[in-house]
């Protein structure tokens, strides 16, 4: 099962995570944080790696 992965408190909207998601599966939402589509994520976690404050956690689906 692939890992999943979502966007918690703590998002500073640097948009490493966008830039290094390989399928362009997130977002930034009204300059305030940044959204992982679910539906396109391959769980990688190169957004998870690339997250300085930490705010990309892994989950179980």
């Amino acid at each position: 099962m692939a890992k999943k992965y979502r966007v918690e408190g703590g998002c500073q909207c640097c948009m490493t995570c966008l830039y290094e998601c390989p399928v362009q599966a997130i977002t930034i939402v009204e300059d305030i944080s940044a959204k992982i589509d679910e539906t396109k994520c391959l769980g990688c976690g190169s957004c998870y790696d690339a997250c300085q404050p930490g705010a990309i956690v892994e989950y179980e689906a």
